[in-house]
């Protein structure tokens, strides 16, 4: 249960693709949001998604029997099946099918054994992790500790982007000590280290055949894992197949023999494909046909990690204040965008992270949802401590994969606008917008002072989050955000072994990270899932890009 304490408008410190983990979900298109306008005739079929977060749940009904197939659809085309460098709607979904990690992360967030057990020492700076000695690859070869040594290694010391090395910060040595045993020596101690080995930081790959194969997991050359799925086949742009894995080490047996993924993207495409029964499922169906889609099949609201951000550019401009992203937090209406934008499968931000990301840790909390009298006066004064800047304030977003993004950033613009800021959104190309993930100088591009986008954490620890912001040089500290006291005591919770004060620790960083709002959290998202009258079984919650979900996947009906 998360403890809170609230806090009034800023001013004074309070009692908190080609990037490298999180989403990426571009989310787009509409109109005014802050007046409620948006006209799309889906999103008038009102879903009915629950107002309270503590009201999402976790599982779906248990699959009663097997089928031979089963449709799925991916938000993104995988840009490759390998988990060093899965971390993303696309590649993720499929990836925790295939190859697994070291550790489990459970429906509910919770973890445990996966591959291997663990056992660190008292000083915390030793984790000994003892591979289970019926874990086997799809070709029948037992999982060595040379696998898991260079599978760790290829995440800690990549050769490409670096989707996992900030959680490898403290990681000393990583060695095989035995033919099951790996032994990882850390500089200090480091609880999110252990954590993170249930994500894809942790998947573990074949090594000989990796090493024979250096290309592996593009369309013609598949990963060997270890997973209940195995890879089948992948037609690029169109679809991707994973099998049953009969020979499967864990015991469980799934009851769909065979998945083809579909890539199909845009609101009224996937809505067609799913109400007449193209598709049986999908997570994160479009938000503005959720209504539309619990009248054909059943529409799950699960818990969630994700938090819709604005998040600024290293653009020198007003965005790099943060008085005026606190002005902007504080004007918009954010509970008229969860509603709105995002159907109601939202709860609107009052803290950093997501609520479900916090754990036993203290969050700072607004008293409002935003956009109050009070608010504005706040943000109005706010703005001219600030010195009232006029310079444009461009706010980039794509509105190619669903209809969520643009109606949330045209609602930040209107926000700013009644604030005396001169804030515009800005329609960029895909390539535009990825490119403001791939490169600190991203933005020049398009000359963007934010984007908006949608982040999960990893793990249900706010540090996961935290360690981005703590480092101005972080692959994805994207505006370059730097506060050394938080980052000091980010770090210093890191090193702290005692689970209370390591709470505590990050609930002050919070509070400062509240105070200057690296990142402007608008709406805290449900993890949806579409699934029609057929089919039941996977998790709600939004541990699909971790845990093999499709396993749990079957038929809804007996026999």
């Amino acid at each position: 249960m998360n403890r809170t304490s609230d806090t009034d408008g800023p001013g004074t410190l309070r009692s908190a693709g080609s990037g490298r983990r999180h989403a990426l979900l571009a989310l787009a298109a509409c109109s005014a949001l802050v007046l409620g306008a948006c006209s799309s005739p889906a999103q008038e079929k009102k879903s009915s998604a629950p107002v309270d977060p503590d009201a999402w749940v976790v599982d779906t009904p248990q699959a009663k029997s097997a089928r031979d197939a089963v449709t799925w659809n991916l938000l993104l085309e995988p840009a490759k099946i390998d988990p060093a460098e899965s971390n993303n709607y696309g590649e993720s979904t499929v990836v925790s099918n295939l190859c697994e990690s070291l550790q489990k992360q459970n429906p509910d967030f919770s973890i445990s054994d996966g591959l291997a057990s663990v056992k660190a020492s008292a000083d915390g700076l030793t984790l000994v992790y003892t591979i289970n000695p019926d874990a086997t690859f799809w070709d029948g070869k037992p999982v060595t500790a040379d696998d898991v040594a260079f599978s760790l290694t290829r995440a800690w010391k990549p050769k490409g982007s670096p989707y996992w090395t900030a959680y490898y910060a403290h990681v000393q040595s990583i060695e095989a000590t035995g033919d099951r045993q790996v032994t990882v020596t850390l500089t200090q101690p480091d609880a999110l280290f252990q954590k993170m080995m249930s994500t894809s930081a942790g998947g573990i790959v074949e090594k000989a055949y990796s090493e024979q194969h250096p290309n592996f997991g593009t369309p013609k050359t598949p990963p060997m894992c270890t997973g209940p799925y195995k890879f089948v086949s992948w037609k690029s742009g169109s679809q991707i197949v994973i099998e049953r894995n009969d020979h499967y080490w864990g015991g469980t047996e799934p009851k769909v023999a065979r998945i083809t993924f579909s890539i199909l993207q845009g609101d009224a495409t996937q809505t067609k494909a799913l109400t007449g029964d193209a598709i049986d499922g999908t997570y994160q169906p479009p938000f503005t046909a959720l209504g539309q889609l619990e009248k054909h099949g059943h529409v799950y609201y699960g818990k969630s990690l994700l938090t819709f951000y604005l998040i600024p550019t290293r653009k020198p401009g007003p965005l790099q204040d943060p008085r005026i992203r606190k002005a902007l937090f504080l004007a918009l209406n954010r509970d008229a965008v969860a509603q709105t934008a995002f159907a109601g499968a939202a709860q609107a931000s009052r803290s950093m992270v997501a609520q479900s990301a916090y754990g036993d840790v203290t969050p700072t909390r607004s008293k409002t949802t935003g956009g109050t009298d009070g608010d504005l006066a706040e943000a109005k004064k706010l703005v001219q401590e600030a010195g009232s800047p006029k310079a444009v304030i461009k706010l980039a977003g794509n509105p190619g994969i669903t209809d969520s993004l643009t109606q949330t950033l045209q609602a930040l613009a209107e926000a700013g606008q009644k604030i005396g800021l001169n804030t515009v959104y800005k329609s960029v190309t895909m390539g535009q917008f990825y490119g403001l993930f791939g490169s600190p100088n991203g933005w020049k591009a398009v000359d963007a002072d934010g984007f908006g986008a949608q982040y999960n954490f990893p793990v249900a620890d706010p540090q996961s989050q935290y360690r981005i912001w703590a480092n101005p040089k972080d692959y994805e500290n994207y505006g370059a955000f730097n506060d050394p006291e938080s980052s000091k005591l980010i770090d210093q919770a890191s090193a702290t072994i005692d689970p209370s004060q390591r709470d505590d620790l990050l609930a002050r960083a919070d509070a400062r990270l509240f105070d200057q709002m690296p990142w402007i959290p608008v709406v805290d998202v449900a993890s949806t899932l579409y699934l029609n009258k057929d089919v039941t079984g996977p998790p709600a919650s939004f541990v699909y890009w971790w845990y093999p979900w499709a396993a749990d996947l079957g038929g809804s009906s007996a026999g």
